[in-house]
C-alpha cells in the first residue's frame, strides 16, 4: 500500500532549478517563480540552467547551502538527471512539467499547467514512490534497448519544440523500416529465456513519450514492467507501428507480439553491445542488471 503525508512545504528550504534547455524551460522559468511565489510558496533559491551538463554541480551546491526541498522545472531527462540526489541527500522532490513528453508528470498523475502543478506542490501531500536502477544509476520512468534509443537520438530538439509528442513519430517509422532486429538473452528468478525482437522496455512508470505504454506499471507496487516487442519479419514491425499509432489516441490493447513480464530483478544482455536509454538519454549499455528499488524517492503527489 502507497501510503501518502502532508507537509507545510515552507517547512522547507526551497529551491527552484529549472532546465533552460527543455521545450518551455527558459520562457515560462520566470513566470513559474512568479505564480509559485504568489501562491505562498517561498523560493529561497531560483536557478535557470542552461547548460545541462552543469546540472549536477548546481544541485549538489544547492544541498550543500541547505536546501532540503527542489522544485524540478523540466521534462524527463531534467528528472532523471538529478533524480540520485532525492536518493542519496534525502531531499524531497516537486515536479513542473516543462519538457516534451512530461512522461514521469503523466504517471505521478500531475495537472500538465504550472498553476495546476503549482497547486498540487502548495498541498504538500508527499509519498514514497520506487525507482528503478541499472547499475547505480536511478531512473524515474523507463529504460530501453532498441529502436527507440535510435528514435531518441534522431529526434532534432527543435522539431521537438515545433512540434511536440509528435516530433517522433516519423522518426519512428524512418527507424522502424531500417532498425534491425536483434537477440536479447533475458535472466530472471524464473530462469533464462532468449528472444529475438525490436525494442525492450522497463517501465516504472506508464507513460513513454507522452503515450500510454505501460498502464500496468505502478509507481509504488516494488516490480517493474517488462516488455519485449517480438520482431522477426516486417509484418512484425508492422505490427509495432499499429501499436504505436493507437498509443496516440490511449488505446493500450493487447498484443500477441508483445511479451509482458513483472520482475523486482533481471540481467538483459544482447549478441551485440547496445545502447540503454535511460528516461530518454543514452547513458548506458549491454549487458546490464536492472531492479527496483523500492520507496526511495519522496515526491509531493496529486
Amino acid at each position: 500500500m502507497n501510503i501518502s503525508h502532508y507537509i507545510d512545504v515552507n517547512s522547507k528550504k526551497i529551491a527552484l532549478i529549472v532546465n533552460g534547455k527543455s521545450q518551455r524551460g527558459r520562457s515560462l522559468f520566470k513566470h513559474a517563480k512568479i505564480l509559485l511565489i504568489d501562491s505562498g510558496i517561498w523560493i529561497s533559491e531560483a536557478i535557470c540552467v542552461c547548460r545541462p551538463r552543469e546540472i549536477h554541480a548546481i544541485v549538489s551546491s544547492c544541498i550543500d547551502d541547505g536546501i532540503d526541498m527542489i522544485i524540478i522545472g523540466g521534462g524527463d531527462g531534467t528528472v532523471s538527471a538529478i533524480v540520485d540526489f532525492g536518493v542519496k541527500k534525502d531531499v524531497l522532490f516537486a515536479i513542473l512539467p516543462l519538457g516534451t513528453s512530461n512522461s514521469f508528470a503523466r504517471s505521478l498523475n500531475m495537472p500538465l499547467d504550472l498553476e495546476g502543478a503549482i497547486k498540487v506542490i502548495k498541498s504538500g501531500k508527499i509519498q514514497q514512490i520506487d525507482l528503478g536502477l541499472i547499475g547505480d544509476d536511478y531512473f524515474a520512468n523507463t529504460a530501453n534497448i532498441g529502436l527507440t534509443v535510435e528514435v531518441n537520438r534522431s529526434v532534432n530538439n527543435d522539431f521537438k519544440k515545433n512540434f511536440g509528442r509528435l516530433a517522433y513519430l516519423p522518426v519512428a517509422i524512418w527507424n522502424l523500416l531500417c532498425f534491425q532486429p536483434f537477440e536479447v538473452t533475458l535472466t530472471t528468478s524464473s530462469g533464462v529465456e532468449k528472444f529475438q525482437c525490436i525494442e525492450i522496455l522497463a517501465a516504472n512508470g506508464q507513460f513513454q513519450g507522452g503515450l500510454p505504454l505501460a498502464l500496468n506499471a505502478n509507481l509504488g507496487s516494488g516490480k517493474l514492467i517488462l516488455k519485449i516487442f517480438l520482431c522477426n519479419n516486417w509484418k512484425d514491425k508492422i505490427n509495432l507501428f499499429g501499436y504505436w499509432f493507437l498509443s496516440l489516441f490511449n488505446h493500450n490493447i493487447h498484443n500477441r507480439r508483445i511479451k509482458h513480464l513483472s520482475f523486482d530483478h533481471a540481467e538483459i544482455d544482447t549478441n551485440q553491445p547496445m545502447f540503454v536509454d535511460i528516461d530518454g538519454e543514452a547513458i548506458a549499455k549491454t549487458p546490464i542488471e536492472i531492479r527496483v528499488a523500492e520507496k526511495v524517492l519522496s515526491i509531493i503527489i496529486p
